[in-house]
């Protein structure tokens, strides 16, 4: 097997242009992942992390820049280089994507066995006899009822959790090597979150995929994922191992995460911890450690000179991390 990683993203930047000036969504990011591997990438909303993964599928808006030393290397081939033609023949066959909210990612006058159709017609040649009866075996794969009828139905006739279960029928239909899984479960009830996650992982194990799942949540990666990143303002400010991360967290932004987690042990009417004061603007970020305006442990340097992503096995961007000597 290849020592080469199956994805290395490395000084990642991703800026906008607006009228307010020039606002660093992903501002240095650098990881890598190696096949059959799952990382979480976690973070509160605006952090970059759908930006992160819309920039390794090359699906940015007009007014987004890249620079060219950033660079995207999938399977040691640089995405950022490719021409649109060319990264078309990638999305879906190589590395397919499934995004938060299922009903505005189907198309809607299309029916669900048609959607796969069209994936697997287009990339793998596959005739619409041959691809309807793979259609049938996806939709039984990914757990839906009665799959031989369902995929005539049309994405209105079905329920947020099939709809979403149908997307993931979609994006494993090629036989990715990468999935890249954008907050799957937002608009989905408690019990059918667990139940698309579990799918994830279980289609991530059989067949030995990379995937990535992007969530706001540290509870949804733990037990599930082999790695963690963790974001904020548009950087990596942690990224360990999941067990190790949450037994021995470094970076106080984690810790604050993790303290806000609801705990079933607890009695009712408990308040829920939050984190102070917001994240900053990325138009203007704040010098020094971006987080320090939010932080408890924060002193002088914090605010002034910004925090590198060090270490090999866990790596923190912090002056202060929790467990260092005083």
């Amino acid at each position: 097997m290849s020592d080469t990683p199956l994805l290395a993203v490395e000084d990642l930047h991703t800026h906008f242009r607006t009228p307010r000036g020039r606002l660093r969504a992903v501002d240095g990011v650098s990881f890598s992942l190696d096949r059959g591997q799952m990382l979480g990438i976690v973070g509160e909303s605006g952090c970059g992390k759908s930006v992160l993964a819309r920039t390794i599928m090359g699906l940015l808006p007009s007014n987004a820049d890249v620079p060219p030393a950033s660079r995207v290397l999938f399977d040691g081939r640089d995405l950022r280089r490719l021409s649109e033609r060319a990264l078309r023949h990638v999305r879906g066959r190589h590395i397919a994507m499934v995004f938060q909210d299922p009903m505005t990612s189907l198309n809607p006058v299309m029916t669900c066995g048609a959607q796969i159709l069209e994936a697997l017609t287009y990339h793998l040649r596959m005739s619409r006899r041959t691809a309807r009866d793979r259609a049938v075996e996806l939709f039984t794969a990914v757990g839906i009822p009665e799959p031989a009828r369902r995929v005539d139905h049309y994405p209105h006739q079905l329920s947020g959790g099939m709809r979403q279960r149908v997307a993931i029928a979609i994006a494993i239909s090629c036989e990715p090597a990468l999935l890249i899984a954008d907050e799957p479960t937002t608009a989905l009830d408690v019990t059918v979150q667990a139940e698309i996650l579990d799918l994830l992982k279980r289609q991530q194990r059989e067949r030995h995929m990379a995937l990535i799942l992007i969530t706001h949540d540290l509870g949804v990666v733990a037990g599930r994922t082999d790695e963690v990143a963790v974001m904020y303002a548009g950087r990596i400010v942690e990224r360990a191992a999941t067990t190790k991360l949450f037994a021995h967290t470094r970076m106080p932004y984690t810790e604050a995460l993790l303290r806000s987690i609801p705990r079933l042990a607890d009695p009712p009417h408990t308040p829920l911890q939050t984190i102070a004061g917001r994240p900053p603007e990325l138009i203007d970020p704040p010098p020094g450690c971006r987080f320090a305006p939010r932080c408890r442990y924060a002193a002088d340097d914090c605010r002034h000179v910004a925090p590198s992503l060090i270490g090999d096995g866990h790596a923190f961007a912090c002056w202060h991390p929790l467990g260092a000597p005083s």
